[in-house]
């Protein structure tokens, strides 16, 4: 069998092995594959039909597998996208080797060969030789076929325990963005699939795909939100909790075929079941949220003793119990950071596995692994992505054991939902993906209607527009596309954006002075020593060029930066406090950075707000986002009268700006299936401009006004969830 040659490396298929320079090289059996069909290949485009049906035959996976593989191999190679030294890839066709490779094979039928004569290049005659030099070259090859029987050796011995399992993806449901998956859950034996959407519980035998369907109202009363949050090691139980509309929580246990509904205990959320199946680890609820505690109860909801119980301000979730029954594993979150912890069932012997700055990078969920691995999702520095990482965690006292390891390398999707069978084989997890566009309308009279919009932007990226130029020409706006967070211009009559900062991942919530000649921007980083966060505000010329620092914000707190609109000269910069209950309102000069303190404002922690610059600059409008009645809090800046305004009848704003003369407000009103947007006027009456319906169904939307009053630029959200099983983790 033959041998490749290429740059510094040598593939030998008949050992299944990949040197660097003598050095064999830890390689997952797919990679080697993968890399073996292109070798062979080399010099001709493959698409990824052909490669799938090559790397994987008779096995229909996911062309994500394909992607994870081709990754990883231009990782081991030291390639990349940009510099495609040997792995070409060739937009929405395929990819094809490009490297100049070099064939070895050893004859064994040429006459008059002998088994000891040395390996040769296919494409090169052997030059004549005398017996002396035949001799000479039959020994170099005798020392050159044991150099490379020993590095294979060496090879297998010393890295057969690291080489990385080949990671394969299937995924499981295919639900729409009008009923997403809002909970996954594999049973402990790994046979069986439950998970819920606006239909209720669905349980799938895997091998099969044989579903049952429990209706949503057997376990949840209308309009409830219903979760399956465990299976028990029994295999025909469901551990579940549901929150109705007016904001009562219960922990409820379930037959999968939806029988004997019990209802174990109100006002709490239910976390998971501990490998013997006798106790339930939970935590009781408020109205906005759970308490930061963790409860343990037995399976039947009695003898509830609280284990642990954090301060006020911390946020507590995906609480999971170790192998062993004894600990158990959950995540934290404040301001200042997000932690993943362990404590003992008596919720003392505290550890923190591992930690970081600011909220930019927090941990989605975890499960704890029967080999002591911890693997949890990790936001990338946009909120928006999530990856796997795993950690070695000792099961007795809760210690991290060695460095966090990542698992994949998606893009575009955020992770959550985390659960796994027994012998850790089998992972279930819910991919999250929110596309968004950009539309324009044309409003009507008065600003309180649209005629139909249309797209400003078309792709697969997350775009957000927030602001316009002040000739009110051209939309300004962030987008991902490309991989990473960038600041774009896009003229209302044009079809490309032009790019004013691309390539950071951490650009964000773009605002223009009121004259119109910057853009303010923020960007998120960690310090030096990697243990805290910091947010800059940048300021940058409209028409783009170098970026200058206009105020640093040492604990990340920095929410926004609005300003008013010409004539009027103020900008403010909104900041939260580490503990999120408060927010501070401060003048910003923007030449010399802040100024004078303006106003404070209380503020419950966790809860998401929605806020206002008026265009004079005078009044901050802000409002909570999670009421079932929107409320608008006028406050004054300048030491008027603050009032508050309801608006009835329409709950959760998710976004808000102020019409350009100052009479009203473009509130986002969403639910869990769609989104309004409404014109609302400073005594609470409210018009519907559009609705998510118009901007391709998603259930979130926004606008913001040009300043001539003529034009909204509207973002519109999609948002799909669905359930995947992970192999080779």
């Amino acid at each position: 069998m033959p041998r490749f040659s290429f740059g510094p490396f040598m593939l030998d298929l008949e050992a299944r092995a990949l040197v660097r320079e003598g050095e064999p090289l830890a390689i997952p059996a797919r990679t080697l594959d993968t890399l073996a069909v292109l070798v062979q290949n080399r010099g001709r485009l493959l698409d990824k039909d052909e490669l799938l049906s090559l790397i994987w035959p008779g096995t229909v996976v996911d062309e994500a597998n394909l992607s994870q593989s081709i990754f990883t191999l231009r990782k081991i190679l030291g390639d990349n996208r940009k510099d495609q030294r040997y792995i070409a890839t060739i937009a929405g066709r395929g990819y094809q080797f490009v490297a100049p490779v070099m064939e070895i094979t050893t004859e064994t039928s040429r006459p008059g060969h002998t088994d000891l004569d040395p390996p040769q290049a296919v494409l090169e005659s052997p030059p004549k030789h005398g017996r002396a030099s035949r001799w000479r070259h039959v020994i170099g090859a005798i020392a050159v076929l044991l150099l490379a029987t020993a590095g294979i050796l060496r090879f297998v011995l010393r890295s057969h325990a690291n080489v990385p399992s080949e990671l394969i993806e299937h995924r499981l449901t295919f639900n729409s963005s009008a009923s997403e998956v809002t909970s996954a859950v594999i049973s402990l034996d790994g046979k069986y699939l439950a998970y819920t959407d606006s239909s209720g519980i669905h349980v799938r035998l895997l091998s099969t795909g044989e579903e049952h369907l429990i209706a949503a109202t057997a376990v949840a009363p209308a309009g409830a939100f219903a979760s399956v949050d465990s299976w028990f090691p029994n295999g025909t139980e469901l551990l579940g909790h549901s929150r109705e509309v007016g904001g009562r929580t219960s922990i409820w246990v379930t037959s999968i075929m939806g029988h004997s509904l019990r209802e174990l205990r109100v006002d709490s959320i239910g976390w998971s079941v501990s490998p013997d199946g006798t106790r339930i680890a939970f935590s009781p609820t408020d109205r906005d949220s759970h308490r930061p505690e963790i409860w343990v109860m037995d399976s039947h909801g009695e003898h509830a003793r609280k284990v642990l119980g954090l301060t006020a301000g911390v946020f507590v979730w995906s609480v999971r119990w170790a192998p062993t029954g004894q600990r158990l594993a959950y995540i934290t979150m404040q301001r200042s950071g997000y932690s993943l912890e362990t404590c003992d069932l008596r919720g003392t012997n505290r550890t923190v596995v591992l930690s970081a700055p600011g909220s930019n990078r927090w941990a989605r969920s975890l499960w704890w692994l029967p080999d002591g691995r911890i693997i949890y999702s990790q936001a990338e520095t946009a909120d928006l992505e999530a990856n796997l990482w795993s950690i070695g965690v000792n099961t007795r006292d809760g210690k991290p054991v060695g460095k966090p390891r990542r698992v994949t390398h998606w893009s575009g999707v955020d992770i959550k939902g985390l659960s796994a069978s027994t012998d850790g084989t089998r992972l279930v997890l819910r991919k999250e993906t929110i596309p968004s566009q950009i539309y324009i309308g044309e409003l009507g009279v008065a600003g309180k209607n649209l005629h139909p919009p249309r797209n400003l932007t078309n792709d697969e990226a997350v775009n957000w527009a927030t602001a316009w130029t002040a000739d009110s020409k051209a939309v300004l706006f962030t987008s991902n596309r490309g991989g990473k967070w960038g600041i774009f211009k896009q003229e209302i009559a044009d079809n490309n954006a032009q790019p004013l900062i691309q390539g950071r991942e951490n650009a964000n919530l773009i605002r223009v002075s009121p004259d119109g000649s910057w853009v303010l921007y923020s960007e998120t980083s960690l310090t030096g020593n990697g243990r805290s966060r910091r947010s800059r505000l940048m300021r940058l010329s409209v028409n783009g060029g170098v970026p200058s620092l206009l105020y640093e914000n040492p604990q990340g707190q920095l929410a926004d930066y609005p300003c008013a609109r010409a004539p009027a000269s103020r900008c403010v910069v909104i900041e939260g406090d580490q503990n999120g209950a408060r927010l501070t309102v401060t003048a910003l000069d923007l030449l010399k950075g802040k100024g004078k303190l303006l106003r404070t404002v209380e503020k419950t922690p966790q809860a998401g707000f929605s806020w206002g610059l008026s265009p004079d600059g005078t009044i901050l409008a802000i409002a909570r986002g999670d009421e079932p009645e929107i409320h608008i809090r006028l406050l004054s800046l300048v030491g008027g009268l603050d009032r508050e305004i309801a608006v009835k009848n329409w709950p959760n704003i998710a976004s808000m700006d102020w019409s350009p003369d100052g009479k009203g407000l473009y509130c986002g009103s969403v639910n869990s299936q769609s989104g309004t947007l409404l014109y609302v006027d400073l005594k609470g009456g409210a018009q519907v401009v559009s609705k998510s319906s118009e901007l391709g169904g998603g259930a979130f939307i926004a606008a913001v006004p040009s300043p001539d009053g003529r034009y909204l630029a509207l973002t519109g959200a999609d948002h799909y969830s669905n359930a995947w099983l992970i192999q080779g983790f």
